[in-house]
């Protein structure tokens, strides 16, 4: 025998895949339900009640809705480890529900927890500088140690930096895919893919092994910024996604931030419109807990005691990093020692966490 909760979410799969009825009239009739089990009895006329339903819709949902498609997919999910949740489901995301089209059901791998209502997002370019990688890298850490959950879309570029950012922060993070939730994409994300989910949740709103394609992005983008309490960019061009999720953050009346880029940089182009526009300037965490204060806690970053950690070369090849990439044969020459050395050097701060490598044997301070 069916247990209740299965049978209904399959009631919701089932009526949200009969066609053109979609997520806002998939709403509107469950909420005229007590439980979505009461659906599979309505008359025609009961359909016919709901604005936006016609008689023709009210006898196709009658006609197509198929409640065994509905539990084989709810069996699938559970033997493959997924958790498919319902907008009728009290662990909905609160905030996500408050939007005009939430998505009526989301599958799941990993898990959504009430501490995720305490959310950004951050998206960008998938085509990222290092200076838009690195940024996005600074936030997302910041953020996640004051146990902001960070929310982007998986992408390269900027959101998959997002993504790791936060879980070196020891953050929680979501990634919300454009494709089914049993289709990693890209490919290459398989790892983050599996670290994501367990440190956070992996979510989509597809039906299982819906391939990436361009117009399931806008869709995808529109639960980014629902997750969230504000959507940050970074680095964007001027017809970028990540504008569109400006544009659906405004709308959902999210706080919008935008860091500042190179002027001279179609990366950036975007970015800077939207500062001009109006979107809240940032250049570090503190901006954002100026117009949120409550995403703020006590995280107090520990202080490193250098001087006694570090060697005399250690401390003189930090000096010489910052934020802005250097090639190694450029610390060679501004420490006048060997290669082997700035080499070492490096090794024993990136070990300590206080160096990171980037492409092309350049270095930053982290």
């Amino acid at each position: 025998m069916t247990d209740s909760k299965a049978l209904n979410t399959a009631v919701v799969l089932a009526l949200a895949a009969v066609g053109k009825i979609g997520p806002v009239l998939t709403r509107a009739v469950l909420n005229k339900a007590k439980t979505p089990q009461e659906i599979l009895d309505w008359s025609l006329l009961r359909f016919v009640e709901i604005p936006g339903i016609s008689e023709k819709l009210a006898r196709q949902i009658k006609d197509n809705l198929d409640l065994d498609w509905g539990l084989r997919l709810v069996e699938w999910a559970e033997k493959n480890e997924f958790r498919i949740l319902t907008i009728k489901d009290g662990e909905y995301p609160a905030r996500l529900k408050q939007i005009y089209d939430a998505p009526s059901f989301l599958f799941i791998k990993g898990s959504l927890t009430l501490a995720d209502e305490k959310g950004i997002a951050i998206v960008g370019s998938r085509n990222a500088s290092e200076y838009g990688r690195s940024m996005a890298a600074r936030v997302a850490t910041e953020m996640a140690r004051h146990e902001v959950t960070i929310v982007s879309g998986m992408a390269l570029g900027i959101d998959s930096t997002a993504h790791l950012g936060a879980l070196s922060g020891g953050g929680r993070t979501i990634a919300v895919l454009g494709s089914g939730i049993d289709v990693i994409y890209p490919p290459s994300n398989k790892g983050l893919y599996r670290d994501i989910a367990a440190g956070g949740a992996v979510i989509s709103e597809f039906l299982p092994g819906t391939k990436p394609a361009p117009h399931n992005f806008p869709r995808r983008n529109r639960i980014i910024s629902g997750l969230s309490q504000a959507v940050v960019v970074i680095e964007a061009g001027v017809k970028s996604g990540a504008l569109l999720t400006a544009d659906l953050a405004l709308a959902q009346e999210r706080q919008l931030f935008a860091i500042p880029g190179n002027i001279s940089s179609k990366l950036s182009q975007g970015t800077n419109e939207l500062i001009k526009a109006g979107a809240h300037l940032l250049t570090s965490a503190e901006d954002i807990f100026s117009i949120l204060p409550e995403l703020k806690n006590n995280y107090i970053l520990p202080q490193r005691d250098i001087a006694i950690d570090l060697t005399a070369g250690e401390k003189t090849i930090l000096g010489l990093l910052s934020e802005q990439p250097i090639q190694i044969d450029d610390l060679v020459r501004q420490c006048r020692t060997s290669v082997s050395d700035v080499t070492a050097y490096l090794l024993s701060l990136e070990l300590r966490g206080l160096v990171k490598q980037l492409s092309g044997k350049r270095f930053i301070a982290v």
